[in-house]
């Protein structure tokens, strides 16, 4: 005959373990559209800003003679250029422009273009095929019948006087006016069926 033996242990019960709350640092942050943008905006700002102070710091230390008016009135140093260059030989497309304020200013130009701005604009000049695009880190090609576009300029966030924006084709760059540098691109701002040509804004 088969014994059953029972043996009795402890139940051991263990408190039950409060699950932690996510850290604060984890949490979405839930932002508007309008928040977004701003802090969009605020990114580019603070890159333009910080260029605009390296600018002025080389600009001062440079002789009075090495900086000339060119034809159109404003200042223009090959020296200046240089030592921007010297200062940043790393730059690349995208520092400004950077995906989200790249695509934050392709729609803003889009809206200005939807609302009618194209028509402002009296483009003279279309890049030739083969001929040398605008690179960062190099001096805007000079061309001639640059066209006015003001219209769609006040869709796009302001810089300082010491940098403009230019149309080449369909992409928008970013110049150092006084330097003649190129100092970003974004590839096919305009929509493909904005009109071709470079357009100084």
């Amino acid at each position: 005959m088969l014994a059953t033996i029972l043996i009795r242990a402890p139940l051991v019960l263990f408190p039950l373990l409060g699950v932690p709350e996510p850290p604060r640092d984890c949490q979405l942050e839930l932002l508007t559209p309008q928040a977004l943008e701003e802090r969009t905006l605020g990114e580019f700002d603070r890159r333009v800003t910080a260029f605009v102070t390296l600018h002025r710091e080389v600009a001062r230390s440079l002789p009075p003679v090495h900086v000339f008016l060119d034809d159109e009135g404003g200042l223009a140093s090959d020296e200046l250029r240089e030592s921007l260059v010297a200062a940043r030989p790393l730059a690349r497309p995208g520092v400004f422009f950077t995906p989200a304020v790249a695509e934050l200013l392709k729609r803003r130009i889009d809206d200005a273009l939807l609302y009618g701005v194209g028509s402002s604009a009296m483009p003279l000049y279309e890049p030739l095929p083969g001929e040398p695009a605008p690179a960062v880190n190099q001096p805007f090609p000079s061309v001639l019948g640059s066209v006015q576009w003001p219209a769609l300029v006040r869709a796009l966030p302001a810089v300082p006087r010491e940098l403009d924006y230019a149309f080449w084709g369909r992409d928008l760059v970013l110049v150092d006016l006084d330097a003649n540098l190129v100092i970003d691109i974004l590839s096919e701002a305009l929509p493909e069926g904005a009109r071709p040509g470079v357009v100084y804004l």
